[in-house]
């Protein structure tokens, strides 16, 4: 069944034509699904979506189809390794020698003792199931095919403005959104567990991954790391999009909130405090007890706002708002040593001075543009930005003026 959205009518004085989207289903058999992934040749980057760091190797995240793995010992000339084909892979976290990730319902792990050939050891099935429906005959609903199609129509006939979503052998069917991924500082990842950042829905403290779906909050214990058990699930309510940790504390980005909960009882975090924002994407980015919050409208956020938050969470029970300050589009963020580097979008990486908290506007150390910033990581002098053009590698020790170390482009 197709999923159809009226774009509009137009007549002439005999004809009449309606222009609309066509929504086509596509399924992918849960044979297909569950096969074991695999590492394969190096392979240029189509489209760009989450980046990871765990020393000294990066990984892209292509979104649905797995990961880019490069040696990035030498940040001026990354080595690409393979592609490690992961389908419906969107998120990724690494802790020791496991990587564990995303297999569109299904989390799978991989030995990573040798990151030029990581080695597929196990899969927990439907622990993600939310964003995908499954047919007992055509498998799993993956996503939608967009057509536009122009059809000859009656004059007589009103036709309105309409916006149709079709049930799917009476399921609705919606698209998971795809993510790009965001910043960290090294200072907060232990020494056994890579960066993930501040777009992120995995994360991992000690010994238990966390990770967000749109509603929930789901605890994976890594106590036997190649056969990590589904723990524990709490309900945190509808729009949750990120997820990123602060000592033993999580920060939980939604729509319109930020929900803190303490995981020092990592099996069973318990809800701190909300703190309620306009209805805006918002990843979250914590440093020395200040968490900076980037709101932005956009398709799957409503129509929210352009701004940056700034809160003082020393009492993490009531967080305090200290400033706002508007922006273009601000997406992924990061802080390191003491500047905060926000990705604007089409404006690209602006970077700023936050000694003075209530006013950061006017402490804009640089503005880098030329190229789309959708997240970015820092750690040391490295910092590693992510936008739809690719990755670029900056030297971030003088904040006024960075330089590029590398890039590395998506496939014209």
């Amino acid at each position: 069944m197709l999923l159809v959205m009226s774009i509009f009518a137009s007549c002439s004085t005999d004809n009449c034509y309606d222009t609309y989207i066509e929504y086509t289903p596509v399924f992918v058999s849960m044979e297909k699904v569950r096969q074991a992934p695999q590492m394969v040749a190096p392979q240029e980057m189509d489209i760009s979506g989450k980046i990871y760091i765990y020393q000294p190797y990066l990984f892209i995240n292509e979104p649905d189809k797995g990961v880019h793995i490069y040696d990035n010992t030498d940040p001026s000339s990354p080595i690409n390794l393979g592609f490690l084909e992961i389908p419906g892979n969107v998120d990724i976290a690494v802790r020791g020698k496991y990587l564990y990730a995303d297999n569109y319902i299904d989390l799978v792990v991989f030995d990573l003792s040798n990151p030029e050939n990581p080695k597929f050891i196990n899969r927990l099935e439907n622990v993600f199931p939310i964003f995908y429906y499954e047919d007992p005959v055509q498998g799993l609903l993956v996503r939608y095919d967009e057509k536009e199609v122009t059809q000859k129509v009656s004059c007589d006939v009103i036709i309105e403005r309409r916006r149709w979503q079709a049930e799917v052998d009476g399921n609705i069917g919606f698209g998971r959104p795809l993510m790009a991924n965001a910043s960290a500082d090294a200072s907060r990842a232990q020494a056994t567990t890579g960066i993930g950042g501040s777009l992120a829905r995995f994360t991992i403290l000690d010994d238990h991954m966390f990770a967000v779906d749109e509603f929930s909050l789901k605890v994976f214990d890594l106590s036997i790391p190649d056969n990590p058990d589904f723990s524990n699930e709490v309900q945190l309510g509808w729009g949750i999009e990120t997820i990123f940790p602060y000592g033993d504390k999580l920060f939980i980005g939604s729509n319109n909130a930020m929900f803190i909960y303490d995981a020092s009882t990592p099996s069973n975090p318990q809800m701190l405090s909300t703190f309620w924002h306009a209805n805006s994407c918002d990843p979250i980015y914590v440093d020395n007890n200040i968490a900076f919050i980037t709101l932005r409208d956009g398709t799957t956020c409503r129509n929210g706002l352009n701004q940056l938050e700034v809160l003082d969470v020393s009492d993490l029970e009531s967080p305090k708002l200290l400033e706002i300050y508007p922006m273009h589009h601000p997406i992924g963020l990061s802080v390191n040593n003491g500047n905060l580097f926000i990705c604007e979008d089409d404006q690209g990486l602006k970077v700023f001075d936050t000694k003075d908290l209530l006013n950061i506007d006017k402490n804009l150390l640089s503005h880098n543009k030329g190229f789309t910033a959708h997240d970015i990581i820092t750690y040391g002098n490295i910092g590693i930005v992510i936008g739809k053009d690719g990755l670029v590698q900056y030297d971030i020790s003088d904040p006024k003026k960075l330089k590029v170390l590398s890039t590395i482009a998506v496939n014209q």
